[in-house]
C-alpha cells in the first residue's frame, strides 16, 4: 500500500504556486492516493479537509447532485454531494454552498461562494467558475483523471462551442439560508442522441506538452493541476481552426432546446 503525508500535499500547493489567498478548487478521488500517514481510514476525509481550510482562505470542491432533473427538487441545505465524501464533511462543518442544484460548490469564503445568490447558469456570467477564472483560481485534480474537472465546459462555453447547448430544468431549490427559490436551471449539454461525446485526451496532452497543465506525482497516483485564465485561452486556441477536436467524431447536426425539447437547428456543413 503506498502512502503520502501532509507535507506532500504542501508541497503539491506550492508546485502548483496556490498561496493562502489563491481561489483553489479541488477535485479528489482519495481511492487512487493510498492512505494518509499516520491517520486512520475513517478520518482521511476530517484530517484532509481540516488541512486545506486552515492552510487556505479560498478553498472550493464541487459538491454536484444530478438528481434534479427527475425530481425537479434540490435541498442545498443538506449535505447529499454524489462525487465524493470531502465535499459533504466540508459542509456539515458549516461552510458555504453556491446555489446551483446540479453544479453547486462548498467553500471556505463566503463571499466567494454566494451561498444565497441564484445561479441559473452554472457556466456563465458570475458563476462560480466565472468567478474562479475572473480572481486566477487553480484548478487541481488529486487522484483522479484530469478530465473529471467540469471547468472545461465552462471553458467550451467561454468558446462558445456550437455543438453544445443550453438546456434548462425547472423546478424548487432549498437555499441554504433554508429560503426556497421556483425556478429553471441551465447545463450546458450534449444532445442525448446527437451520436458523439468529449474526447478531452488529446487536449490534456497538449496542455502538458505547453507547461499550461502541470501534474505532482503524489503517494500511489498523480495530481493535476492549471491556472484557469490560461486553460480558458489554450482551449480557444486549440479548437479555433477544427471547432470539433474536442470530441470524438464530427456532429451531424446542430441542436438547441426549444418548448422543452431538444430541437435540430441546423446541419453541421
Amino acid at each position: 500500500m503506498r502512502y503520502y503525508n501532509l507535507n506532500e500535499l504542501s508541497n503539491m500547493l506550492d508546485f502548483f504556486e496556490v498561496s493562502k489567498t489563491t481561489p483553489l478548487l479541488l477535485h479528489s478521488s482519495l481511492i487512487h492516493l493510498g492512505l494518509l500517514k499516520d491517520v486512520p481510514i475513517e478520518k482521511i476525509g476530517t484530517v484532509l479537509v481540516d488541512f486545506f481550510t486552515d492552510k487556505l482562505e479560498n478553498f472550493n470542491q464541487p459538491m454536484f447532485n444530478y438528481t434534479f432533473p427527475k425530481t425537479n427538487f434540490m435541498d442545498l441545505t443538506l449535505p447529499n454531494s454524489e462525487v465524493g465524501t470531502l465535499a459533504n464533511i466540508m459542509f456539515q462543518k458549516g461552510y458555504f454552498r453556491t446555489s446551483h442544484p446540479m453544479f453547486s460548490f462548498v467553500g471556505n469564503n463566503k463571499n466567494f461562494i454566494k451561498p444565497n445568490f441564484v445561479e441559473k447558469n452554472p457556466f456563465g456570467k458570475d458563476s462560480f467558475f466565472d468567478r474562479l477564472t475572473k480572481n486566477d483560481g487553480i484548478v487541481i485534480v488529486l487522484g483522479a483523471k484530469p478530465f473529471v474537472a467540469t471547468y472545461i465546459i465552462y471553458a467550451e462555453f467561454m468558446a462558445k462551442v456550437k455543438y453544445r447547448f443550453l438546456k434548462s430544468f425547472c423546478g424548487s431549490v432549498v437555499l441554504q439560508n433554508h429560503k426556497t427559490v421556483h425556478d429553471c436551471f441551465c447545463h450546458f449539454a450534449f444532445p442525448l442522441n446527437g451520436g458523439y461525446r468529449h474526447n478531452y485526451c488529446k487536449f490534456h496532452n497538449y496542455l502538458l506538452e505547453k507547461n499550461i497543465s502541470k501534474e505532482f506525482k503524489i503517494g500511489a497516483s498523480k495530481a493535476y493541476g492549471f491556472k484557469t485564465k490560461d486553460f480558458v485561452t489554450e482551449l480557444k486556441n486549440y479548437i479555433k481552426d477544427e471547432p470539433f477536436r474536442l470530441l470524438d467524431k464530427k456532429p451531424k447536426y446542430f441542436y438547441d432546446f426549444i418548448n422543452n425539447q431538444e430541437t435540430i437547428i441546423a446541419k453541421v456543413k
